[in-house]
Formats: C-alpha cells, sequence, structure tokens
C-alpha cells in the first residue's frame, strides 16, 4: 500500500538521525526487500546513507550483510546506462567491500532447492549431496547444482 509506504518513510526520514546500528540495516534491508531501494525514498534513503556511515564501526556482522543485501539490491535496480546515486556510492565505496565479506562469512543456510528435492524424493536433507557449488564474486550468493 503506497499510503503506508509513504507514512513509513516521513516517520523514519524523520527519525533516522536517532538510529541504532540495527535499525538502519533493518530499514536498508527492509527496503531492499519492497523494491524501494534505489530513488523512490530519495529523503529517507539519504538521512539512512548518513546514518550507516556514522554507524560503520558498531555495526555487527548481519548489519553489514543488511547492507550488502541493500547495495545489491541498489545495483540491480539500475535500468541500463544509470549509475548509482552519490550517497549509495559512496557507501559501497567506503564499506561494499568489508558488507560482501560479512554477508559471504555467514554460515550458510540449507538451500531451498535441497529442501525441496529431498521432501520430493522422501529422504533427509543431509542424504541429498551438492555436486556443484558456485558463488557469484560480485553478490555472495551461490549457486547450488544437486
Amino acid at each position: 500500500d503506497r499510503e503506508l509506504l509513504e507514512a513509513m518513510q516521513m516517520r523514519a526520514t524523520a527519525t533516522a538521525g536517532d538510529f541504532t546500528p540495527q535499525d538502519a540495516g533493518n530499514v536498508l534491508w527492509a527496503l531492499a526487500v519492497m523494491g524501494e531501494a534505489h530513488g523512490t525514498l530519495d529523503a529517507l534513503i539519504d538521512n539512512l546513507e548518513e546514518s550507516v556511515l556514522a554507524v560503520r564501526d558498531t555495526l555487527t556482522v548481519e548489519e553489514k550483510s543488511q547492507v550488502h543485501q541493500w547495495l545489491l539490491s541498489c545495483e540491480l535496480d539500475l535500468v541500463p546506462g544509470a549509475s548509482l546515486r552519490s550517497g549509495v556510492a559512496h557507501v559501497k565505496e567506503e564499506m561494499g567491500e568489508e558488507c560482501l565479506e560479512a554477508f559471504s562469512g555467514q554460515a550458510p543456510c540449507e538451500p531451498r532447492m535441497r529442501r525441496e528435492v529431498a521432501a520430493a524424493m522422501g529422504r533427509a536433507v543431509s542424504d541429498v549431496d551438492i555436486e556443484q557449488q558456485y558463488i557469484d564474486k560480485r553478490s555472495g550468493y551461490s549457486i547450488d547444482v544437486l
């Protein structure tokens, strides 16, 4: 609902200066998940960019992972020929590598495909072997061949 999103934007924009590292990470991740990571909520995104850089030294691995997902979403949402907004580019330049490392270093979750294959075969997930795994260096995501 667009009205709800706009109301949330106004509230978050007004309080972004008081965000904890967890708050900033959560909001950036939520914007990425909602497909609002780039350009549509300019005032909020500007405040969040400043906030995340201000608290960067206190971000946990999970929060850095959320920032990585937001940065990746910003890149994926670009129309061909467009460039990242300056604040997003600044966050990526300042902390993109450490956020990718945080995301890539987290314990992997059980791939959904592996769970679904195991269920279809009536077998335990641990009985379904991964034949090959590819990890995309830019995103940190893995692609598994079962």
